[in-house]
């Protein structure tokens, strides 16, 4: 079960970020034909690859660029093991894209594509005295595709420590980074419906909003998971969420008509990977 900031008061607490690619856009989508006829020659080369013209080499290279999902974590050293479950639970591709891994002429086209990210620091609020064991910032090590890749919040969205302090978690990302994500989303577990008031929750969601400008909806993901453990029915035929957050912001003063109007919407998480890849324009 979770536990909140003040059931911890007595605990040092250390806060950091951990990045995870949950899909690489490279998965085949399942063969449903029970016809085996097809699958006899998966194992043939093709040894003339090299001989093909430039321009033709590289449109096949562009093919292997497609939407990536890339989980951005904050964990807290008090529930380290919660959320390392949370991780655990999601898929685990490799971290660097594998067109930086073939050849020069397929990282040259990558690195077109793809670059260093998310750097992260710690804010001063968070960090007690006695923090050091872990680094309270590192420099950009996440590759992301801007235009493309997506960027699946989860873990603690408003860390708080065992004095009552709190910042949201994206704030501790570079906004020169932030703005530039075309799509983010967050788990529905983490917006904590059953412990925390909607003033709370949507708070939460504020800063995110706030924070990727250029993210045309945020995308709340579920899974059957939150079905059994969370009361909530899938499909969900009505947004709560879009419903609570325009009733939240229309008793919000001091904030701009983008805010209030930007899309909130509530998808499986095993669709999140081709939601994505349907909206990449």
């Amino acid at each position: 079960m979770f536990r909140s900031w003040y059931d911890q008061q007595d605990e040092k607490t250390e806060f950091w970020l951990e990045f995870q690619v949950m899909h690489d856009g490279l998965e085949l989508a399942p063969d449903n034909d029970d016809n085996t006829s097809t699958t006899t020659n998966n194992n043939a080369k093709f040894t003339l690859f090299a001989a093909l013209p430039t321009e033709l080499r590289l449109k096949i290279w562009e093919c292997l660029i497609q939407p990536r999902i890339v989980i951005a974590a904050c964990l807290d050293s008090r529930f380290q093991d919660e959320k390392r479950a949370q991780l655990a639970r999601r898929p685990k591709r490799p971290p660097v894209p594998v067109l930086l891994h073939v050849n020069h002429e397929s990282r040259a086209l990558a690195l077109r594509h793809y670059e260093p990210a998310f750097a992260w620091k710690i804010p001063h609020r968070l960090l007690g005295p006695d923090t050091g064991v872990l680094p309270a910032s590192r420099d950009a090590r996440v590759w992301f595709n801007f235009r493309r890749d997506a960027l699946f919040l989860l873990g603690e969205l408003e860390p708080y420590d065992q004095h009552g302090f709190n910042s949201p978690m994206v704030y501790f990302l570079r906004r020169a980074d932030t703005t530039r994500v075309r799509h983010v989303a967050c788990a529905f577990e983490e917006l904590h419906l059953s412990l925390y008031e909607a003033d709370q929750v949507f708070g939460s969601l504020f800063h995110v909003i706030d924070m990727f400008p250029a993210a045309r909806r945020l995308l709340i993901t579920t899974t059957p998971r939150d079905a059994e453990t969370r009361h909530l029915v899938l499909p969900a035929a009505e947004n709560v969420v879009q419903k609570l957050w325009s009733a939240f912001m229309n008793e919000t003063t001091c904030v701009t008509a983008s805010l209030v109007e930007r899309q909130i919407l509530m998808i499986g998480e095993a669709d999140l990977a081709g939601f994505v890849a349907a909206h990449n324009d």
